[in-house]
């Protein structure tokens, strides 16, 4: 008669010390979008509900992705902001939010802020015109947002990098300020048109309660 059975390894157990506590700061990214995306099937779509809850899942779901750079998280999250109804985006209508970019834009203006991970004491941000620095901002971060000067730029587009003495800082996020005048969904997307004329993923908000 043949052996039927098979000899199957059970998976190894995972080890961690008497202190270890399973928390946000160390879920990874993918455990943390299976559970919320879990809790998102017991609700009604079709219900209108208070959207501030909903807000900070959105921005601390962010700040997964700020701190982890994953690029499976970012599909979820895509996928989350999908289930978002037309009808729930009513409660951030005049609201202000921070919506990270990757480009200082003098031309439409604005409050630049730089969203950092640690406090670094005198760091500075280089503004660069193409390869050429045009200017050398100062600052101290503090863990969090943190506010930019850019009045004295010149009228354009321009990218930033942050330094501490040679060393080029990681683990940062540069954002503006604006305030939502509208939104509205676009090929399965919320899109929000803000007061500066900028319209932006809903996805690229990075900081509330401004």
């Amino acid at each position: 008669m043949m052996d039927t059975r098979f000899d199957v390894k059970p998976p190894e157990p995972r080890i961690v010390g008497p202190d270890y506590v399973q928390s946000f700061d160390n879920m990874s990214a993918t455990d943390f979008m299976k559970i919320y995306l879990e809790t998102l099937k017991f609700q009604d779509p079709f219900r209108q509900q208070d959207i501030s809850k909903s807000l900070e899942d959105v921005v601390r779901l962010n700040q997964v992705r700020f701190y982890t750079d994953m690029k499976l998280f970012t599909e979820s999250l895509t996928a989350w902001m999908n289930q978002m109804t037309f009808l729930q985006t009513v409660n951030m209508i005049g609201r202000d939010f921070v919506f990270g970019t990757d480009v200082l834009d003098t031309v439409k203006g604005g409050d630049y802020y730089i969203l950092s991970g640690e406090r670094v004491r005198g760091a500075v941000l280089k503004v660069y015109d193409g390869e050429e620095v045009i200017r050398e901002i100062e600052l101290d971060l503090e863990r969090g947002l943190n506010p930019v000067d850019i009045s004295d730029l010149p009228k354009g587009q321009f990218t930033v990098k942050l330094f501490k003495g040679d060393y080029e800082i990681p683990g940062w996020q540069l954002g503006f300020m604006d305030t939502v005048q509208s939104a509205g969904i676009v090929n399965g997307e919320l899109l929000l048109d803000l007061l500066s004329g900028r319209q932006v993923s809903a996805s690229q908000i990075i900081y509330t309660g401004v």
